[in-house]
């Protein structure tokens, strides 16, 4: 299972209407893979979105990705009604994130300006606490109801970092259910077939894709990786350094990186799994190498692995088994 070999610990969830005669929806399980692409996990027909639908599917999920201990991952979804408990009974020690594009969508029922939308995001993209409160305070009235909030489920100041994945909007399941559109306009068994052949084309064509990398890190690592080396090496001061560490001075913020623990105090690192500005900068400075410390989960080795494993080929529908019940 490639999940289990290569991907970071993170899976966003959804469930989408079918489009042809027969009524129902298709839940999805989409990982993302070393290049931050779309990886289906996990895909069920159901009546309707319930709590008793949405645990049957992640009972399963928990048996096929072998999810007995729970604490390592983290699920993202948009609030569907009755997830949220289904989570935290199926999988109590895991993580759940809201996508911060529906939480704007519900609390700007109320503060529709435009300035509310901004610092909503901004507040969302802050991912230490101290920045968060900043941006809280200009946000007034909607202050007080962000601070009760699921902190930890929609801002990056209170994610959980074991896996390495600072998303905040559920974007990525979304772009499957547009992959999807006009399978979900066909009969049941034909728009599992499709998706079936859909999905074993993408894995070929996934596979092939590592030949155009330039390295062992994925264009998507390497690109991140890039705008924080010109950040470390136009924008970060040194003033001042002790027994462990580095402490820096970018812009009006000041960050202390700890070479031992691996942490810095804006938390990027730690986020992503790809060294921050403060990081690559203390790396230099030791003359060691930064791109060296890119988290695993981004290398070539861990995206070979996600796409290793294949769908078996199936034959025609003429020749598939009727179960007489």
């Amino acid at each position: 299972m490639g999940f289990r070999e290569g991907v970071r610990p993170f899976i966003g969830l959804d469930g989408t209407f079918l489009k042809g005669k027969t009524k129902g929806q298709l839940l999805l399980a989409v990982a993302l893979d070393a290049n931050n692409q779309s990886y289906p996990v996990a895909w069920a027909v159901v009546d309707k979105e319930t709590k008793r639908t949405w645990t049957w599917f992640l009972e399963l999920l928990q048996m096929l990705l072998d999810l007995k201990y729970s604490e390592g991952i983290t699920f993202m979804s948009d609030m569907q009604k009755g997830l949220i408990k289904v989570v935290q009974n199926v999988l109590p020690d895991s993580h759940h994130r809201f996508c911060v594009k529906h939480i704007e969508a519900n609390w700007c029922k109320r503060w529709r300006t435009d300035e509310f939308k901004k610092l909503l995001w901004w507040s969302s993209w802050s991912s230490y606490e101290e920045d968060f409160k900043d941006q809280l305070k200009s946000i007034g009235q909607l202050s007080k109801e962000a601070t009760e909030s699921l902190l930890n489920a929609w801002c990056r100041a209170y994610f959980d970092t074991v896996c390495k994945n600072q998303k905040v909007e559920n974007n990525f399941t979304e772009s499957v259910n547009a992959w999807l559109v006009e399978a979900r306009q066909k009969p049941i068994i034909k728009m599992l077939e499709e998706i079936r052949i859909k999905l074993m084309n993408q894995l070929r064509e996934m596979e092939e894709a590592v030949r155009s990398w330039v390295n062992d890190f994925s264009p998507h690592s390497l690109k991140l990786y890039n705008e924080y080396f010109k950040i470390a090496n136009t924008s970060c001061y040194v003033d001042n350094n002790g027994d462990n560490g580095y402490e820096f001075r970018e812009g009006t913020d000041k960050h202390t990186v700890n070479m031992v623990l691996k942490k810095c105090t804006c938390r990027g690192w730690n986020l992503t799994g790809i060294p921050c500005p403060h990081e690559i900068k203390s790396l230099q400075l030791k003359m060691l190498e930064p791109m060296n410390e890119i988290n695993w989960w981004y290398n070539k080795e861990a995206y070979l692995l996600t796409y290793k494993y294949k769908l078996q080929p199936v034959r025609g529908e003429k020749f598939w088994k009727v179960d007489p019940s």
